[in-house]
């Protein structure tokens, strides 16, 4: 049995997982509302993997309006007084948000491998019209999938502890469903992401060998690269603490809960992290976007505005 008066709270973990969260939405939403606005006036013609995008950013704006919530639920040491309904809607748009972002970063993995190493496949063919058919049933499957999000959250009193997860909860085939189905959103894109960039880079390298080619194939092998880094490195950690949950969900030594709690709560703020550092995968796909940022950016900091080179293709990518 778990010990009783065994607090798991840490006003040091709380005030630092606040504060990430703060940064996270500040830039999130900078990021990818410029993100947004290059899409909407500055694309002049969409392909399939751009639909993708379009819908990652979608996702990710999601998320990070969702993080105000969560900064609240931190610095309120993890009580959640806006009642039991607004905690379930809370806890299932991060989690479609989430599942959708993984999702179309593997949509888009999977569409540059099938164009740059099977270019002759039908799948090529697929026209932006059928690509946002796909979104939609994306969406549709990723709310199927986590809508048990919303009979998570456990009810104390006149307050709600909202969180996604309980450690001192007994196994039982909606907790199973559920980790399984986060192991699976990672494990699996991942995995996909991974073996979708190394056959990418292995074909590029042979068909680019011209050295004039040589600047684009450094930027292809710089925006796999980040897909596969900035990946890891946000869902890793989380990986990594929900499995300790999983082995020490029944401990009794209150230390060991501490530690678990606190180490997952620092670790799920990290994953959040993805959808602010998403706009660095679009400025290596598209010089567009890195002309929209810079533009930005500049005009923040007083600088006097870049002419956009007359080589700019907005729709310039290596697939």
């Amino acid at each position: 049995m778990t010990p009783p008066n065994c607090s798991v709270h840490s006003d040091a973990t709380e005030v630092s997982v606040a504060i990430l969260l703060v940064v996270e939405f500040g830039l999130g939403l900078l990021g990818n509302a410029i993100a947004l606005w290059a899409f909407f006036f500055r694309l002049k013609v969409w392909k399939p993997h751009t639909v993708y995008l379009f819908n990652l950013v979608i996702a990710d704006l999601l998320l990070t309006i969702c993080l105000p919530f969560r900064i609240a639920f931190y610095l309120r040491h993890k009580v959640w007084s806006f009642g039991h309904r607004s905690c379930q809607s809370l806890l299932f748009l991060l989690s479609l948000s989430r599942g959708v972002g993984v999702a179309f970063l593997t949509a888009v993995a999977l569409d540059r491998y099938c164009r740059v190493v099977h270019p002759r496949l039908k799948v090529n063919l697929v026209s932006p019209q059928w690509a946002r058919v796909i979104s939609g049933c994306v969406w549709l499957l990723m709310m199927t999938l986590t809508h048990q999000s919303l009979f998570i959250s456990k009810a104390a009193g006149n307050t709600t502890e909202c969180r996604s997860f309980d450690p001192s909860e007994e196994f039982s085939l909606r907790i199973i469903w559920q980790e399984a189905l986060f192991f699976l959103q990672f494990v699996l894109p991942f995995g996909l992401i991974l073996f979708c960039n190394v056959g990418i880079i292995k074909t590029l390298q042979k068909i680019l060998r011209d050295p004039e080619k040589q600047p684009k194939l450094r930027r292809a092998k710089a925006l796999v690269t980040a897909v596969v880094v900035l990946f890891g490195l946000c869902f890793s950690p989380s990986f990594v603490a929900r499995i300790l949950m999983d082995v020490f969900r029944r401990s009794e030594s209150c230390r060991m809960r501490r530690m678990v709690e606190n180490t997952l709560d620092v670790a799920s703020s990290l994953s959040y992290l993805n959808s602010v550092l998403n706009p660095i995968i679009y400025c290596f796909s598209n010089p567009t976007f890195r002309y929209s940022y810079k533009k930005v950016f500049n005009t923040l900091r007083g600088r006097r505005q870049e002419v956009e080179p007359p080589d700019c293709d907005p729709n310039d990518s290596y697939s």
